[in-house]
Formats: structure tokens, sequence, C-alpha cells
């Protein structure tokens, strides 16, 4: 294979991470560590309703247990051998330096700006070095769009913002703003362990595409025109999107959502969200299952016993299950019924 940055050299770079490892490694490790391949994280990309949960080959599975309420299966232990958000072949290795470049670039002279510094009173923080910030938040986007499908922008936005990172060390601030940018930082407070209760993925929203990694959302829009409000769990609202969009801009604003806004964020998105998007397709499936075996569809009183056999009268449980879960639990529950 051809290198997707370069398309002259060949693809030879192993272990390439789309999303840059120096900022969700603390997410996806156990206790909030540094050390690599260890922890666990959610498939936030995973478009069907079963929330696949993924962890690293050193994680302890009696961590895992614990967290996931349930038996690891030997499927996701053969998962567990790859790396998450990295890709094989796709890169040259030469291609893959510019990638360090960049990053190391932000993680050395931006990152301490949000991480371990005291942001008591302060809503926004407004950076000045825009092409080092642009060129970070680009790279994570145009390399998601090319290493995953679920995040998908045009081919030639794809194209430009390939040439952009080719050229560098050359491209001006100017020639990097036209597109237009969102970008919230989520202060994490308590210590280290508390980036694991941080969420790594991409949505398959294509106005604008957004990206969670750790704790940096970017909201990223091919056009000026096609910006609008998105209602992402308050992380903007209509009264002040337009003021957090970064276009032809002279300094970057970033959003800063404190803690207590971060957690509540966090917690909205995985229970308003994902808990209703799951219960609404077991809710669908069951009903399906029902009609099949007996020709009509069940009472509402029925469905509402599976679903209370399905979370123990907890939604969040729901999101605990696999495939092999919810074949298990129904089958029981319909020869209850049956008997």
């Amino acid at each position: 294979m051809t290198c997707a940055l370069c398309k002259e050299r060949e693809a030879n770079k192993k272990n390439t991470h789309f999303l840059t490892d120096g900022i969700i490694r603390s997410c996806l490790n156990l206790e909030g560590s540094k050390e690599r391949e260890k922890g666990f994280y959610f498939d936030l990309s995973n478009d069907n309703a079963f929330i696949e949960f993924k962890f690293q080959r050193e994680t302890s599975v009696d961590k895992l247990i614990s967290s996931l309420g349930r038996d690891v299966t030997n499927e996701e232990i053969e998962k567990a051998k790859s790396i998450p958000f990295s890709v094989d072949n796709v890169f040259c290795s030469v291609c893959e330096s510019i990638f360090t470049k960049i990053e190391s670039k932000f993680i050395n002279e931006i990152l301490p700006v949000f991480r371990d510094t005291d942001l008591t009173g302060k809503d926004t923080i407004n950076l000045v070095d825009i092409k080092t910030v642009r060129l970070f938040f680009y790279i994570q986007i145009w390399r998601t769009s090319v290493c995953d499908d679920t995040l998908k922008i045009s081919e030639d936005v794809t194209e430009n913002l390939r040439q952009i990172i080719l050229k560098h060390t050359t491209i001006n601030a100017n020639e990097l703003s036209h597109y237009p940018l969102a970008i919230t930082y989520l202060q994490t407070t308590g210590g280290e362990a508390e980036y694991t209760t941080n969420y790594v993925g991409f949505t398959n929203d294509r106005n604008p595409n957004l990206i969670i990694m750790n704790d940096f959302v970017i909201q990223f829009y091919e056009y000026s025109d096609s910006v609008r409000f998105f209602d992402f769990f308050g992380l903007t609202t209509e009264q002040n999107y337009n003021g957090l969009i970064n276009y032809n801009d002279q300094q970057i604003i970033v959003n800063i959502f404190h803690n207590d806004r971060r957690k509540q964020l966090l917690k909205d998105f995985i229970t308003n969200d994902r808990v209703k998007q799951t219960i609404q397709y077991y809710t669908y499936c069951f009903g399906k299952l029902w009609f099949k075996l007996f020709g009509d569809y069940p009472p509402i009183q029925t469905t509402q016993e599976y679903l209370q056999a399905l979370t123990s009268g907890v939604e969040f449980n729901v999101l605990q299950y696999t495939k092999e879960n919810i074949m298990e639990v129904t089958v029981q529950f319909v020869q209850s019924k049956i008997n």
C-alpha cells in the first residue's frame, strides 16, 4: 500500500495512532496511568445498539469484571490483541515523523495551558498560536477520516487537509483558518484516575464532525455556510455557539467545561443517549420476536416486565450486555411466559 499522506512511499509504519496517544492514553489506562496497553474503553463509533466494551492486552481481568459487571467473552479477549485507535500500514515512517512533530509541539507548548492548571473563573482560553493548534486538531480529523469509515469528510476537504499537513513547515496561519472549528476542554480534576471517566471516540454526524478525545472535544465544519447549532448535551448553546466557532481567526477560542459540567455531560451522554437508544432497540426486537412466536405484539405490561428482567430496575445495566447475554435473558423470559 502507498502512504495515505505523501502518496509516494510504501505504507510501512506499524501502530500509528490516528488519535494522539499522548492525549488519550490516560483515559484508556487503568487508574489514569501513562503506561501503554492497560485499560478499557467504549467503542463510541459503533452504530448498532450493543455498546462494545474493549480493553487492552495488559488490563487486569478482575478489574474488567468488576467494572463491567460480567465475565469477559472470548471475542473480547481476541479483540484485545489490537491497539485502540491505531492502524498498521496506512502511513510511512517519514510521514509518521510529521505527525510526531505536530503532536509534540502541541503537547509541549499548548497542553500545559489546560492540564494541571488552575482554570477557576475562566469560561474560555484564547490561544494565539493558531498554526500549532489547528495543525494538531486537523491531523486528528484527517487521520480519523482516513482510518475509520465512521467519520466522513468530503473528498475535496480530505485532500486539502492532506496538503495542509504536508506543507506544515511553510504554510501560514491565514491558510489554515478557513475551516470552522470549535474546541472544548473538559477540565478533569481529582487525580490521574479521574481521566478514566472520560471517553474516546467519534460520532457519525457530518455537520459538525465530532471527536471526543479524553479531555478535548473537537467540532469540525467543512464549510462556513454549513455552520449551525449542534446540541451535544449542553456542550454549547444556541446563544453562545457562534462565538465559540473559530473561523478566519486571529486567535483560537477554547470553550472551558469545568469539572462539574464535564461530569454532567458525560453522564448525560451515556445515560440519556445510549441507554435510551439501546432500550428502544431491545423493545423493538422483543416486539418482533413476540409477533413471530404468537402472531400478535406483546401487551405493554409484558414489554415492561421484559425490560425489568433486562435491567433489574436500573436502566444503565443494559449497556453491560453482550449479544449472547441478551439472547439468554430473552429466551428465559419467553420460556417463563410460555410455561
